[in-house]
């Protein structure tokens, strides 16, 4: 299922060009993948940016056959990653059991391990999902906010994370806003601020 991103403010234009931008940026820095639902809250007169994301469960392991095809070539496995939530995790597991110098990155999917002789080998290997490391998506949702905005409080748990951001000083109806957004993410997303 597809992520949901409802933007609210002051300006409906400025809202819908925001969205895209949003959507575009967490796309680019493949966040948008783990997001189940994102609700911002654009007034930029005040200014006031609150960006609230409630992240899809965190995928189980599973065997590098289930989340790539491969292929044996002489003593070559060719690994083509098909679910992009894996590759990191995949190169990760591919390094640890045969060594950087036999594992070779063709490109972002496409994986080379050199001295195997069989792609069932590599195919048992288990690997885990590089989904949500907080840090990363937070990262991610730094980038989303406008540049003169320094001003950040940041709310976080296991599946949700808000940042409520100013120009000035932070005002207590800000942060009290922006709680009232993340327990409601938390609790699904029905928001009624």
């Amino acid at each position: 299922m597809p992520s949901e991103t409802v933007v609210t403010g002051t300006d409906e234009y400025g809202n819908e060009r925001y969205k895209a931008l949003y959507e575009e940026l967490m796309y680019d820095v493949g966040k948008l993948a783990a997001v189940e639902k994102s609700y911002l809250v654009l007034k930029p007169k005040v200014p006031l940016f609150i960006i609230s994301v409630k992240m899809k469960a965190l995928p189980a392991a599973k065997t590098i056959g289930v989340v790539a095809s491969t292929r044996s070539e002489r003593d070559t496995v060719y690994v083509s990653i098909s679910d992009e939530m894996y590759a990191p995790g995949t190169l990760r597991a591919l390094w640890h059991r045969y060594g950087r110098d036999n594992v070779q990155q063709l490109d972002r999917l496409d994986i080379a391990v050199k001295g195997v002789s069989s792609s069932f080998e590599v195919d048992e290997i288990e690997v885990e999902s590089n989904e949500q490391p907080i840090q990363e998506v937070l990262g991610a949702l730094y980038r989303v906010l406008p540049e003169g905005i320094r001003v950040r409080r940041t709310f976080a748990d296991t599946d949700v994370i808000t940042v409520v951001a100013t120009e000035e000083k932070m005002q207590p109806e800000m942060l009290e806003e922006a709680t009232v957004i993340h327990e409601a993410m938390k609790k699904g997303g029905e928001i009624d601020v």
